[in-house]
């Protein structure tokens, strides 16, 4: 079976729905929203990207990352709702290996919102889709041994830990050492 092309599902079904939140495709009218978090270097510490600078900053991430992922149709990135102030708060994304039927879990949430659980609430989410529209098999996640708030989101979000991986990423001049998380396919998906 191979996993459905985001880019031939309509909008509105890859939009998810939680009790706090709208996870819905990222736009470039989306860049405000998403430099007001990604500005911050306490945001942006353990994340693969640099902080942003500038608004083109944001606008080079949305085309050359984001949509790109649409386009490529290897995985999805969304926009995270908070549906109170109708406000984009964060981005999570699943970023496919099709031929292994698995995918790679990435987020990232403005600081304001930190602490309430949201993001595990986005993350359960995307998992749900993952398996049940995308067919995966594995959603796995990792994050910096230090990154204390993200293993909990993982842990949370129902993933189990595997292990540590010495020298897994190289990322902002320096070698990581880090946490990885997995969960896998079982019957109630």
């Amino acid at each position: 079976m191979n996993i459905p092309n985001m880019q031939e599902l309509p909008d509105q079904f890859l939009t998810l729905q939680t009790p706090r939140l709208i996870l819905r495709k990222l736009l470039l009218s989306d860049a405000e929203d998403i430099f007001a978090y990604a500005s911050d270097p306490l945001v942006s510490a353990y994340t693969l990207w640099d902080t942003h600078h500038s608004l083109d900053d944001t606008y080079r991430y949305l085309n050359d990352i984001a949509l790109e992922v649409y386009r490529s149709g290897k995985g999805i990135d969304w926009g995270i709702v908070d549906k109170k102030s109708n406000r984009l708060i964060g981005t999570c994304g699943l970023y496919t290996t099709p031929m292994h039927r698995r995918a790679e879990i990435g987020y990232a949430l403005a600081r304001d919102y930190w602490g309430q659980g949201l993001m595990s609430e986005a993350v359960r989410a995307a998992i749900a889709f993952g398996f049940h529209v995308m067919q995966l098999l594995r959603i796995q996640a990792f994050c910096a041994l230090e990154n204390i708030g993200s293993a909990r989101v993982l842990e949370k979000s129902g993933m189990q830990f595997e292990g540590i991986l010495h020298n897994y990423v190289f990322t902002k001049a320096q070698s990581w050492d880090v946490k990885m998380y997995a969960i896998t396919r079982s019957p109630i998906f």
